[in-house]
C-alpha cells in the first residue's frame, strides 16, 4: 500500500463504515501475507462507533480474528475497568463481542505505580 487518499466522510457514521472496511481489507490482506494484523488503537469517544461496527453482524465475520493483534496507542493512568479507561470503552464497544484471544490484546497497563 504505497498510495494514499484523502477520505471525506459527511458525519460520523460514514467514518464509522469506511474505517470498518479499511480495517476488514486490511487485516485480510495483512493475515493473507504473514498470518498478521498488529493495529494500535485509539481511545476516546470518536473511534467508539468504529469498534462497535467491527463487532456488529455485519463486520466481525469477515475479520479473523485469530491473526489480529490488538495494542493502545494511548491509555489514562486508571484500571481497566474505570470510566475513563481506553481499553474499557474498547472492552465494551468490541472485545466483549468479538471471539479475540486473550493472547492477541496487548493493554497498556495503565494502572501501575508510575514511580
Amino acid at each position: 500500500m504505497t498510495k494514499r487518499d484523502i477520505i471525506i466522510c459527511h458525519d460520523a457514521d460514514e467514518l464509522a463504515r469506511k474505517a470498518a472496511e479499511q480495517f476488514v481489507s486490511l487485516a485480510g490482506a495483512a493475515i493473507a501475507r504473514s498470518e498478521r494484523f498488529t493495529v494500535a488503537l485509539s481511545g476516546g469517544s470518536t473511534p467508539r462507533a468504529h469498534y462497535s461496527l467491527l463487532a456488529s453482524a455485519e463486520y466481525r465475520e469477515r475479520i479473523d480474528w485469530r491473526g489480529v493483534h490488538l495494542f493502545w496507542g494511548d491509555e489514562r493512568c486508571v484500571p481497566p475497568d474505570h470510566p475513563e479507561s481506553n481499553y474499557r470503552m474498547v472492552q465494551e464497544a468490541l472485545l466483549s463481542r468479538i471471539n479475540i484471544s486473550p493472547a492477541n490484546i496487548h493493554r497498556m497497563v495503565g494502572e501501575k505505580d508510575r514511580a
